[in-house]
């Protein structure tokens, strides 16, 4: 979403604009984006009435005029009164709270929908159905919708996505069937979508396939300071890595079996870094590597990185591995191939589109095959061939992938 955003703003048009959705008011509210880039991570900058987006970085903020000081204390002294009021009454105070809430959001500027508009979803707030039934009334209206659909694993493999099976199923069987277009990332997730509405006998609407970029900015390759890394002793081109959040779906399992089979044959392993953050259900994989005194020498987990951090590790591992079970796409292949750093992966799902020929692949429901691949390449014959394969790959920038959905929805 971001690699996207930030190319659409680039384009400085009046005809382009950033909308979220606010479920108080029921209704998608522009956004300065600009404003909020700046301020990343400290919430989003909206538009208010009669309020014009920037089409710049705005510059630092003048000196303060003389009843600016009054402002802020008003709205401390309405934020203490909430506090002190909690004290006698939570209810009431949850009630000013919410109308001071919503005397603020009603100054925000309401995107009002044209016919003929193109209100694409890079995401969307799937699981509100009120969000659902106002895409249904803006289409109705004659709003072009266009969906993104990344993947429905939910709906494919619900055991190893969590809760959103319910909700995602909804929004797919109201919104997908009258969009204008549906913009999928990767062959299999267009045909488990239109495998799926042909089950559920809905109409399968014209579904485009873009290819997502795997460039991403960074300052300067930094070592992680992540005392498991730092204590490790690893000092680069001696271990392997798994890329990826750290979630059900992924198959960790997979490694861990593998290395245990390895000890079992007296087979010394490379260590595995796995690195992303926390995911569904994996406590109890974490624990274990963590705890089982043959593993947790070999098996380190490393959930906060950075992109600096991120690039030193592709920069000096042997190979990467991603046993996963299902993806969308599998942004972690096509990111190691990028870097010239071979990827062993799974051969289910979208995986097998990525890097055909230069990818080494097994199957996620086998030890052996996993463990084989990983072998294979502990040849340093074996892997400076596969090092060579790598330079072949063609990398594609977010600058190719935003021309492709630019292209899509100018064709509406």
């Amino acid at each position: 979403m971001n690699e996207l955003a930030v190319r659409f703003e680039r384009e400085q048009s009046p005809n382009i604009v950033f909308a979220t959705w606010v479920k108080d008011l029921q209704a998608m509210c522009e956004i300065d984006f600009a404003a909020t880039m700046m301020q990343r991570g400290q919430g989003i900058v909206y538009l208010k009435h009669g309020q014009e987006a920037a089409v710049a970085p705005a510059p630092s903020p003048a000196p303060a005029a003389p009843n600016a000081p009054r402002k802020i204390t008003l709205k401390r002294v309405a934020k203490y009164g909430i506090r002190q009021t909690a004290r006698v009454s939570q209810r009431l105070s949850d009630k000013l709270e919410q109308r001071a809430k919503m005397f603020t959001m009603s100054s925000y500027k309401q995107v009002e929908f044209v016919k003929g508009d193109v209100l694409f979803i890079p995401w969307g707030e799937w699981w509100d159905p009120n969000f659902i039934q106002k895409l249904k009334d803006w289409n109705k209206a004659g709003t072009h919708l266009v969906p993104l659909i990344h993947d429905i694993g939910p709906m494919v493999v619900p055991q190893f996505s969590g809760h959103s099976t319910e909700s995602l199923t909804d929004y797919t069987r109201n919104i997908v069937p009258i969009s204008a277009m549906t913009l999928a990332v990767s062959q299999n997730t267009k045909k488990d979508l239109t495998t799926w509405l042909k089950e559920q006998k809905l109409p399968v609407p014209r579904i485009e396939v873009f290819r997502l970029g795997e460039d991403f900015e960074f300052s300067a390759a930094t070592k992680p300071v992540d005392p498991l890394f730092t204590n490790s002793g690893l000092k680069g081109h001696d271990y392997i890595m798994c890329m990826g959040t750290v979630e059900l779906k992924k198959n960790h399992m997979l490694l861990y079996y593998a290395y245990k089979l390895a000890k079992q044959r007296g087979l010394k392993l490379p260590k595995l870094l796995i690195v992303g953050r926390r995911g569904w259900k994996t406590e109890t994989f974490l624990e274990l590597i963590a705890e089982d005194p043959e593993t947790n020498k070999d098996m380190l987990a490393l959930h906060d990185i950075s992109d600096e951090e991120l690039a030193w590790l592709y920069g000096h591992c042997m190979f990467t591995v991603l046993p996963s079970v299902y993806e969308g796409w599998g942004i972690p292949i096509a990111e190691s191939l990028a870097w010239g750093v071979p990827c062993a992966c799974s051969n289910t799902s979208s995986m097998t589109e990525i890097g055909e020929g230069i990818v080494e692949h097994f199957s996620p429901y086998s030890t052996e095959e996993c463990l084989a691949a990983i072998e294979r390449w502990l040849d340093p014959k074996a892997l400076r061939a596969a090092v060579e394969r790598t330079k072949q790959y063609k990398q594609t920038s977010w600058d190719d992938s935003y021309k492709q959905v630019k292209n899509y929805l100018e064709q509406l």
